[in-house]
Parts: C-alpha cells; structure tokens; sequence
C-alpha cells in the first residue's frame, strides 16, 4: 500500500505493505491555531470545517480505502474472538461421559440402559462424582472438565465468563480520559497488547483463579482497542458514508465470532485455543502501529498543522489529492483537562440528556445481545451449529443496516428493528415444533437475535454522531462501559432457563426492548448532520436559543463565560 510515515515530526518511514500512500506530520513548530490572518488578494484560503474538507476529499469508494478501513478495524475481530473463547474452551460435555462406579452401573441399569441416561439430569440430581462414578469421554478438552466445574458448580462457568466485561468497564471508566488527551489509536495499540498477553499467558497458570484474572485483563483491552479503532475509522469517514462505515467494523467484529467457531471446531485442546487467540492478536495491530492519528482528534487539540499533514496525504489515497495549504481549517480549539470535561455535562443540558439516554440504551442493548449469546446451548442442542447460524446472522443483521439506516435514518432504524425484536419475543412462546431439531422458540429467537444485533450495530454509529468530537472518546467508553454491567447481568439471564419458565427471559427481554425504544423517541436524529465538534455545537445543532453560532477560531467556552 505505499508508505506510511511516523507522525513523529522525523524522516523515518515505515511501510504497511499493501500499498497505499505517505501520511506525514510537521515539526512541532509549525502547529497552529485557527486564527485568521491576513492575506493578500492571491493568497485567499477557502474556510472549510473538516467536515466539509472530508467530504470534498472523498470521490468515491476505491480498493484502497476499502483495504485501509479493514486493516485498520481487523483487530475489532478479536473483541468478538475472546468474549466467546469460553464457551468452547470450558464448555460442559453433558452426554459425554460412561459409568465406572457400581451407584452409576446400578442406575444405568434401572434406566433400562437407555442413551437418555448420559445427561445432566441424572448425573446432577444422583450427585455423580467425576472421577469416582464417572469419566469424561470428550475427545476435547475444557477447563471446566479439568478443574471439576459441572452441576451444581455450573455457575462458575458464567463467573468466568462474566468477569471479562467487569474488566472492560474497569479499562473503559479508567479510558475515558485517555482517548481524548492521548488519542484513539494509542488507546487502542495499548489495550490489544494487554489482552494479548493476558491470553498467550492463561495456558501456563491453569488455575480457576488465574483464569478469573485473564479474563479481566483480556475485557479491559479489548474494549478499549473496540472503542479506540471505532472512533478512529469513523473520523476518517465523511458524512454519507459513516452509516457504510461503521457497520463494515461491526461486520469485522463478526468475523471474530465466526474465527473463534473454527478456531474451537479445529483445535481440541483449550490451552491451544487461547494461545492461538491471543497471537492473532499480536498479528493483527502491526497495521495500526504504523497508520496517523485521526485528523479531528488532533485538530480539537489545537494542532491544525499536523490536521492539515494528514488529510492532505489521506487525500492522495482516495485519489483525489487537494493542497490544504489553500485551505483554512474552521474549527474551535479547546485546551481542557478530564475535569473541564465532566463540567461540561452540567453546564450543557441537551448535550447531558443524550448522554445518559446514549447510557440508558447501551445498557440495555448490551443485556439483550449477551443474554442470547450465551444461552443458545439452552434453547439449541448443537453447540457450533447454533453458534454458527447466530454468528451468521449477526453478519446479515449488521449488513441490513446500511440500507436501512440510508432509506429511514437512524433512528427510525433502531425503532424499527426494536419493534420488531418485541414482537418475535412474543412469538417464540408457543411450544411448536418445526422439524426436528427446529422449535418455533429457537427459530423465533435467532430473529429477534438478529434484530437486536442490527440495534447494537447502529447504536455505535448514532452515539458517535451525537457525541462531539471534544468528548466522543468518554463518551463511547461511558456507554461502553454501560454496556459491560449490560453484558455481565445478561450472561445470567441464561440461568433462568434452569430455575424458572423459559418464557420468563423472553418476557424480560421483550420488556427491556420497550424501554429502549422509550429512551430512542427522545434523541434527535442525525441522518445527513454534520458532526458536533463541542458540547457547545451540540447546543447549536439542538435549536437551543441561549447557544449561537460564534466566529471561527474563538473557544465557545470561553465566549460564552466572558
């Protein structure tokens, strides 16, 4: 792709290898600030937002930024990789197993040796003791066999599963800080490496304990390098395209679901599993280390200069090269600190509104998608099969958004797909059977899955247009992190299944997908909208009467507290 120059203000190139073009960063002395200066007749600039500067750059899809928005999102798949390695690296071989005690032979034997016997039911509730009145016969192995986790200890499968989102809401509160002063990308190179070691490390220390600490580790990188690498495609995209943009990520995201199907189908051992996880994760960030900061972060820090570098060589890429030295870059600049911050949700209300409506749907999402995530092995008995058809219909969901969001909006979108989601909740209730090994139930849930997945999948394209740019990193990591106390709670849902009516969790999630869609009907739509740069934009864009638009270059902030 050509070369890649560090943004380091030296001469030293670096290549990514699939030939692309140079992205440049001047000397630390030439940053600027927008301030207007005079200029002779000859030497006008056009003012441009770099939103607009965006647009105008682009002319159209080309292979090569269709290769660079892959490259650059590819590490999203481990995301999805390593929130699911569990369930087949300690899954529970229920039919798996043949009698060596004589309690066992003696209850095989009033069962009539029917095949029926082997399963959880009569193991659990006669209290059979792997090793004493039984053996496993897997011939794949699980954590979960080897540390004795079945029956009534079956919970600390979902324990474990569980604490990776209690690590990614610790990394994410602990990152919203981070991506807005040390950038997106560096968030993102940090928290991959974290997970990875994690991972290639977990094989050596096989302990229960241990692997509750890995799993912390392994969500507090992934999703700060989910949140960082999304913030950092999406700023790179111009308006009519982020709707394209943002679901290719999500479609990326799928892609690790589906590698971890074959990678836990493929290799029968659990410690190999993880080693083989952890080194795609190394693989797949070499890219990343060598791509540029995203222009909006560095021009919010006030470094136009390097703004300017970045887009001018991003417009090389797309083929339609400008010269931004003709251009001056209308935008507001903001030295703040992560107090201003967290200021700003007092002192700006609509701005404070979408926020914790942004949270409020997060979390809830989150529930719904995790819930069915990890509970088809109730309502299915094929454990790859049924993975398989949701990861599949994940990648069919997320795609059906880029029409949809295109034709209706965002918001109409979500609404939709949530309306539709409430109503398939509904219908899985009926015991029927379609055909062997088809319940109405399942098929029922594998739709309303899929129309949740393609609610998640806009929910992070409509966050990030109504964030502004000033605080989008916090933003997305205070949602994601919504999303993670989310994700921890809808894991459990599955173990209702056990204790109560199977259609107690499918009321639940219906009833959570009606406070979702309560909480969308009071966001704005940003179809076609040009993205907030300031809280104080998002006053401006809102029709809010106290906020007006002010002159280029001048702090809102500061205009407005003088």
């Amino acid at each position: 792709m050509g070369t890649f120059e560090k943004l380091n203000g030296q001469d030293e190139q670096q290549t990514l290898g699939m030939g692309l073009t140079t992205w440049n960063k001047p000397d630390a002395g030439d940053e600027k600030t927008s301030e207007k200066e005079p200029q002779s007749e000859t030497e006008k600039k056009e003012y441009l937002t770099i939103d607009q500067v965006v647009d105008k750059i682009y002319n159209g899809l080309n292979l090569k930024l269709v290769l660079l928005f892959i490259v650059a999102a590819s590490p999203t798949s481990q995301t999805a990789a390593q929130v699911y390695m569990t369930i087949f690296t300690g899954f529970i071989p229920y039919s798996e197993w043949t009698c060596v005690s004589e309690k066992c032979l003696n209850l095989l034997a009033e069962s009539n040796y029917s095949q029926a016997f082997y399963s959880a039911k009569p193991m659990c509730t006669n209290q059979l003791v792997a090793g004493t009145d039984f053996n496993w016969t897997s011939e794949r192995t699980s954590f979960s066999m080897d540390w004795g986790i079945y029956c009534e200890s079956e919970s600390k499968l979902s324990v474990v599963s569980s604490f990776f989102f209690i690590g990614a809401f610790i990394g994410l509160v602990s990152s919203t800080a981070v991506f807005d002063r040390f950038g997106r990308k560096n968030g993102a190179i940090a928290g991959n490496m974290i997970a990875a070691a994690a991972t290639i490390a977990a094989p050596w220390f096989p302990h229960y304990e241990v692997m509750l600490a890995v799993r912390i580790l392994q969500g507090l990188g992934m999703f700060i390098n989910l949140t960082g690498v999304y913030c950092w495609v999406v700023e790179f995209s111009p308006s009519h395209l982020r709707s394209t943009v943002s679901p290719l990520i999500l479609v990326t995201w799928c892609f690790g679901y589906l590698v971890i199907i074959l990678i836990g189908y493929l290799i029968p051992y659990w410690k190999y599993i993880f080693v083989t996880t952890g080194a795609l994760n190394v693989l797949l960030i070499i890219p990343l280390l060598v791509l540029p900061i995203s222009p909006r972060f560095a021009l919010v820090r006030g470094r136009e200069e390097e703004a300017k570098n970045i887009l001018e060589a991003f417009s090389r890429l797309c083929n339609n090269e400008i010269c931004m030295d003709k251009i001056h870059l209308d935008y507001t600049t903001r030295v703040q600190n992560y107090f201003e911050q967290i200021k700003d949700f007092k002192k700006y209300p609509t701005f404070r509104k979408q926020t914790l409506l942004c949270v409020l749907s997060w979390f809830i999402v989150a529930t719904l998608f995790y819930g069915f995530d990890f509970g088809w092995g109730k309502v299915s008995t094929n454990l790859y099969s049924s993975y398989l058809f949701a990861a599949l219909g994940k990648v069919l969901a997320i795609t059906v958004t880029i029409p949809a969001c295109n034709w209706m909006g965002r918001k109409h979108s979500i609404i939709l797909f949530l309306v539709c989601a409430i109503l398939l909740f509904f219908l899985a209730m009926p015991d029927v059977l379609i055909v062997k090994g088809w319940t109405l139930e399942f098929g029922a849930c594998l739709l309303g899955s899929m129309a949740i997945s393609a609610a998640y999948a806009i929910n992070y394209l409509y966050t990030s247009e109504l964030a502004p740019t000033s605080h989008r990193g916090m933003i997305m990591s205070l949602c994601s992190s919504a999303a993670r106390v989310g994700s921890f709670l809808g894991i459990y849902t599955s173990l209702l299944y056990d204790i109560t009516d199977r259609r107690v969790p499918l009321v639940l999630f219906a009833g959570l997908s009606t406070i979702y869609v309560t909480a969308v009907l009071f966001l704005s739509d940003t179809t076609g909208k040009r993205i907030p740069e300031t809280p104080y934009d998002v006053e401006v864009m809102a029709g809010n009467q106290k906020y007006q638009p002010v002159e280029n270059g001048v702090d809102k902030m500061k205009l407005e507290s003088a």
